[in-house]
């Protein structure tokens, strides 16, 4: 696989107290990767991981432009894309992820999201392949940050114009529009996280994990509010649920009480 695909880790320096535990869970979980793993951040770090690279692309970068510098550097036509604060859990079969591969190459995939959601965007499966899905990219965040594999070319294509991660997510169903990408999404839970953070604060969820596992994180983070996690909780299931239009009233409504949603921003 060291031939075909890279794997970059999407970070920065005010995550890194989440570096050590990313990396510990990754080795246990997916020893036998047979790929080059870079972390991408801004400043130069004194930290260090036998076989992973540190590549620092600039304080003064945004992050799009991390990734377009990343992206300089990689060598191979697919890449794994996953984020500091996405631990990985479970078990990962590299024979797994190298089928994945196989099937983009075969069947000329540009993107594959290994996480589930957004469900409203997942289309027919993929004759032939069981668990694989087609991707509606007219829906918003159908392709998103999730863990994903990409094919180089492109990832390249969305990275035209400086945006900081929020707003570079947002743009990307666009993105994969206009290039005419044809993307899917595996529901065979190829690559199981934790997703750890939230506005810059642990999940309970993994201030949880961490308690059960107090080797894995030693950082100082706070824990976010209950409330703040209602909200979300409550936030994310009318997101997916609601019907078109009772979305779009209850978005102006809380666009009018100050909320920004950064869909809505025009690029």
């Amino acid at each position: 696989m060291k031939k075909n695909m890279t794997m970059l880790i999407l970070s920065c320096d005010k995550f890194s107290d989440l570096w050590d535990g990313h990396i510990k869970l990754l080795e246990k979980n997916w020893p036998d990767r047979d790929m080059d793993t870079i972390i991408v951040t801004d400043a130069p770090s004194h930290r260090d991981y036998p076989g992973i690279q540190i590549l620092s692309a600039g304080t003064e970068c945004e992050w799009s432009d991390r990734l377009a510098f990343a992206l300089q550097q990689v060598k191979t036509d697919y890449v794994f894309i996953t984020l500091d604060d996405y631990y990985l859990i479970k078990k990962v079969s590299d024979k797994g992820i190298l089928e994945l591969v196989t099937m983009m190459e075969r069947e000329r995939i540009d993107y594959i999201r290994l996480f589930s959601r957004p469900k409203r965007a997942t289309g027919k499966e993929l004759y032939n392949y069981k668990g694989v899905f087609q991707i509606d990219t007219s829906v918003d965040y159908s392709v998103n940050l999730y863990s994903g594999i990409w094919t180089k070319k492109f990832l390249e294509s969305t990275v035209r114009v400086p945006k900081n991660a929020w707003k570079f997510e947002v743009i990307l169903h666009k993105r994969a529009m206009e290039y005419g990408a044809k993307c899917v999404v595996s529901n065979r839970a190829d690559f199981q996280i934790l997703d750890v953070v939230r506005k810059g604060k642990l999940l309970h969820k993994s201030a949880a994990y961490f308690k059960r596992h107090p080797d894995i994180y030693d950082g100082e983070r706070e824990v976010n509010s209950w409330s703040y996690e209602i909200r979300l909780g409550i936030q994310t299931m009318a997101s997916r649920h609601l019907p078109g239009m009772l979305k779009t009233k209850v978005k102006a409504f809380m666009t009018k009480r100050g909320r920004r949603f950064y869909s809505d921003e025009v690029e």
